[in-house]
């Protein structure tokens, strides 16, 4: 027992710090596309964290068998390198039982992950679809930045406002579309120029920009001439935001809600949730061997091939399972294919320098 919180504090202090600098870089990233969205107006800043936290479980169930997996290299590694193993070895703790114990602390990790993919990553998904909804609802409107120029409608139109008060009225607006009035003609440019403005909401709940106190212009794209329209009031309907805030509709489902379904794209899903956490005994027994590192390497010497090697388990997977769902590939044996073929290796890993099997005779024995 001793011995077992030992290691297991080796491979759970790793696997934390490397979970975290993973979940650190991923959600930074995630978080710089959303602020840029919502600078240019494409995207509300008030939905950013809640669209970040349903993001998380998607981000954990990757990082925790990818982290435990390089934390037994790196703690197996340093066990290599400080001799600590061959001490052990001569004491009776033979690999088979290094096997048997890092296979348990895997439980815990599969416990963990599995609680993610088939409970909080759906639920999360859910949530998503709530934020996408909020989104769909708002208008340009709402996503004006006072200040700033912002390209909104899909790219053709360019919107200033310089001021927007807390009751949501506009002061000095400026707005410039290119618009195909006729096929057969040219693109006419339209732009507007108004010294305040509002929203209004109309009986049937659409809304309305109303600009008051303004000019109109309208012109043919390299053309001369135009047509200046000078207006004490004006209306413009806003359009809904488009806004695609990526989701699938078969992550939202529920593990029983997959099982009726029986169609291609819910047995694709149902693989890949039972891969992410079948995967873990797998890294298991692959991270052993490839912690096997001479004192003279270093701990950090294997790690390289290691990482290269769990990005192509995953890889294989998700093409696998994107092959399954579009019928490309027979939903069985699906992705657990993938999963055999990654085993037979880390047989032939364990085995390299080995009597036949002799890893299997040792944890049994031990």
């Amino acid at each position: 027992m001793i011995l077992f919180r030992y290691l297991s504090r080796e491979v759970f202090t790793a696997m934390a710090i490397i979970a975290l600098v993973v979940f650190v870089i991923a959600a930074g990233s995630r978080l710089s596309r959303y602020l840029s969205d919502a600078a240019t107006g494409a995207l509300s800043g008030e939905l950013i964290g809640w669209l970040l936290l349903y993001r998380l479980p998607g981000f954990l169930e990757l990082i925790l068998p990818i982290s435990f997996f390089l934390a037994i290299m790196l703690a197996h590694g340093r066990l290599h390198v400080d001799n600590e193993l061959q001490v052990l070895k001569s004491a009776g703790f033979g690999e088979g039982r290094l096997i048997r114990l890092t296979l348990i602390q895997g439980v815990f990790v599969m416990l963990l992950t599995s609680l993610i993919v088939f409970w909080l990553r759906p639920a999360a998904e859910l949530g998503i679809q709530e934020v996408k909804a909020n989104q769909k609802s708002m208008t340009e409107f709402d996503l004006l930045v006072p200040g700033r120029f912002q390209v909104l409608n899909s790219g053709s139109r360019v919107t200033y406002v310089q001021s927007l008060s807390e009751g949501q009225a506009l002061e000095n607006i400026f707005m410039t579309e290119r618009a195909v009035i006729d096929p057969s003609e040219d693109d006419k440019i339209v732009t507007m120029v108004a010294a305040s403005g509002e929203a209004r909401l109309d009986p049937s709940g659409d809304r309305f920009l109303v600009l008051q106190n303004g000019r109109r212009y309208r012109s043919a794209s390299g053309g001369k001439a135009h047509q200046v329209i000078v207006f004490e009031e004006f209306g413009q309907r806003l359009k809904r935001d488009q806004y695609d805030i990526e989701s699938a509709e078969v992550r939202e489902r529920s593990l029983s809600a997959l099982l009726q379904a029986q169609d291609k794209a819910a047995w694709a899903e149902i693989q890949w949730r039972l891969s992410l956490v079948l995967m873990i005994p797998i890294l298991v027994l692959l991270a052993v061997p490839l912690g096997r590192v001479e004192p003279r390497d270093g701990r950090f010497s294997r790690v390289a091939p290691g990482v290269l090697l769990c990005f192509l388990y995953l890889v294989l997977l998700s093409g696998a399972r994107s092959a399954v769902t579009e019928g490309q590939f027979p939903v069985m044996p699906g992705l657990f294919s993938v999963h055999l073929g990654f085993l037979l290796l880390a047989l032939i890993l364990l085995n390299a320098g080995q009597k036949p099997l002799g890893w299997v005779k040792a944890v049994l024995k031990q």
